[in-house]
C-alpha cells in the first residue's frame, strides 16, 4: 500500500488521465436521460456541484439548462473543467475550494446541491463531514434539495472486494481497487501506461471513510436536513445495502 496522499495533491496528479478513466465523451451524451428526471422532480434551475472533477456533471446540468456553479478541492480538475467547458460551449462557473471552506467562496444559494462521484467519503472526521455538510445547508435555499451519491459501503465493507474495476483505453489501463485497515479503507488507482515496448505505472492513494446509510442519516439531521429519502441510483431505484452500487440520498431543507 502506498502512502495516502491529500484530497488536492491525489486528484491533481489524476487530473490528465481523468477523463480518459472515467470514460468522459461516451458517459457524457447518456447522462442527459438520468438528470432530467431529477431536475424535473425537484423543480431545478440553479445548481452547485460540490466535487466537480473535470465537470462532467456540471456540463450535464448546465446542458438541460440549470444555471452551474462548479465547485473543487484540485486546481488542476478545475482546470480541466474549464477546458471542456469551452471546448463544449456549455457555460459553467467554477471555483477551487474545499468543502469546509466553501461558505468563504461563494455566497450565492441554490436550488440544489450535488455532491456526486463518491466525494463525501474523502472527509475523514466527524467534524470535516458535519461542517461541509452544514455549509451545504446553508448555501441552499428554503426547500432546497441536496443530492449525495456515494458507493454502497454497506456493501462493499460486508464483502471486502479489492478490485472496484479495471478499464483499459487504448495503451492505458486502470485499475482501481481498495486496502482494507480496520476502520479505515484507502483507494488506490493504479495506472499502467504501454508505450514503445515499455511499461510504466503509477499507483496514486487516497484515505476515505467509508460512510453507511445510518450515518449519512444521522449526519444530516444534525444539521437540520428535515427530510431524507435515500435510493441505490440517481435513478430513484430501491436502496438495498446487500445489492445496490450506490447509496443516493436526498435531504430536503
Amino acid at each position: 500500500m502506498q502512502n495516502p496522499k491529500s484530497i488536492s495533491a491525489f486528484y491533481d496528479n489524476l487530473a490528465s488521465d481523468y477523463d480518459t478513466m472515467t470514460d468522459f465523451e461516451n458517459r457524457l451524451g447518456r447522462e442527459a436521460a438520468v438528470f432530467r428526471p431529477i431536475i424535473d422532480r425537484l423543480a431545478i434551475q440553479t445548481a452547485l456541484d460540490a466535487g466537480a472533477g473535470t465537470g462532467f456533471h456540471s456540463l450535464v446540468l448546465s446542458k438541460l439548462g440549470v444555471n452551474v456553479t462548479a465547485v473543487d478541492i484540485s486546481a488542476e480538475m478545475i482546470g480541466k473543467l474549464k477546458e471542456n467547458s469551452e471546448k463544449l460551449r456549455i457555460p459553467v462557473d467554477a471555483v477551487v475550494s474545499d468543502f469546509e471552506t466553501l461558505t468563504k467562496h461563494i455566497s450565492a444559494t441554490f436550488d440544489a446541491v450535488f455532491c456526486l462521484g463518491n466525494s463525501l467519503v474523502h472527509l475523514l472526521t466527524e467534524d470535516a463531514l458535519l461542517k461541509s455538510i452544514s455549509n451545504f445547508h446553508s448555501l441552499l435555499k428554503p426547500g432546497g434539495v441536496l443530492v449525495i451519491q456515494i458507493l454502497n459501503y454497506d456493501r462493499i465493507i460486508k464483502e471486502r472486494n479489492r478490485v472496484q474495476s479495471i478499464r483499459k483505453a487504448g495503451d492505458t489501463t486502470f485499475i482501481r481497487f481498495y486496502d482494507y485497515c480496520e476502520n479505515r479503507l484507502f483507494f488506490n488507482i493504479l495506472t499502467v501506461k504501454e508505450a514503445d515496448n515499455k511499461i510504466d505505472h503509477t499507483i496514486n492513494t487516497v484515505e476515505l471513510h467509508p460512510l453507511l446509510k445510518e450515518e449519512m442519516s444521522i449526519y444530516l439531521e444534525r444539521v437540520g436536513f428535515i427530510s431524507t429519502e435515500h435510493y441505490g441510483s440517481l435513478r430513484f431505484e430501491s436502496f438495498d445495502e446487500n445489492k445496490s452500487s450506490n447509496s443516493v440520498t436526498l435531504a430536503v431543507k
